[in-house]
């Protein structure tokens, strides 16, 4: 386990289960060399990120392990920061990095902690590009001495034990995150965005209504996108996301980056 190499040293961390598509290596190496051009430290962990969150939470959420996982990181998130680094930067599997050095600049933490801010991409009953706008935790930094990660933690503990029937996906993530952005206002970057199925298409093919529609809710080109595995290998909205598409769809992200 690296060391920290000073106070204010940064570490990135991601995790992902064994033997994951090539699609999501290359998206883990995008952020490793990011890391690497910046002078962080990158730390990569398998299934035992999970071992950071209670029994009961594990088998709560045995049909949803992405429920686990957004427990788990925040229990990750502040393991590290008890070992001493100065910023803990969590980014999921699958976030692509495109501008790394605007991701970087975007990593800035007034709050102590930061979130990211999406524009959701998808298609009503009619046919017609609906925008869903929220905050996720597919990055998920924080500093030292912050005011959120705890209470988090004790938060989201609370709602999975009172929680009754089938997991909802999202409920400690995403959900429960834009819900509390609503109420009080989260410190959240449009830096890390979401790749919806439709987004991913338009990617793929170099382009169309919804990728500009993303660009043009977000404000800003994203410095990362989160390529949504959950989708992967099923039909959403009217797109069979494939592996072959997501592959079309990081080539063109990386030779074009966006624009």
């Amino acid at each position: 386990m690296a060391a920290p190499r000073e106070r204010g040293g940064t570490l990135i961390v991601q995790s992902v289960y064994a033997d994951p598509p090539a699609w999501i290596g290359r998206c883990m190496e995008s952020v490793r060399a990011w890391a690497e051009a910046a002078g962080f430290t990158y730390r990569g962990l398998g299934d035992e990120l999970f071992d950071r969150v209670p029994d009961w939470v594990r088998r709560k959420t045995a049909e949803r392990p992405s429920t686990c996982s957004d427990l788990a990181r925040a229990a990750v998130l502040q393991d590290a920061l008890d070992e001493g680094w100065g910023r803990v930067v969590w980014l999921d599997a699958d976030v692509l990095v495109v501008q790394p050095g605007a991701l970087t600049a975007a990593l800035r933490l007034d709050e102590g902690y930061l979130l990211g801010r999406e524009a959701w991409l998808q298609a009503d009953r009619g046919g017609r590009l609906q925008t869903h706008t929220g905050v996720h935790n597919a990055v998920f930094a924080v500093a030292p001495d912050n005011a959120f990660l705890a209470f988090y933690r004790h938060a989201a503990e609370r709602i999975l034990a009172r929680h009754e029937g089938t997991m909802v996906p999202q409920l400690i993530g995403p959900k429960f995150l834009t819900a509390l952005d609503n109420m009080m206002g989260l410190p959240a970057t449009w830096a890390v965005n979401m790749a919806s199925p439709r987004v991913v298409a338009d990617l793929a093919a170099g382009g169309g209504p919804a990728r500009d529609r993303l660009l043009a809710r977000s404000g800003r080109v994203p410095a990362a996108l989160n390529l949504c595995h959950s989708h992967a290998g099923a039909a959403t909205d009217g797109v069979s996301v494939t592996a072959a598409m997501l592959d079309d769809a990081i080539t063109t992200c990386l030779r074009d980056g966006l624009r």
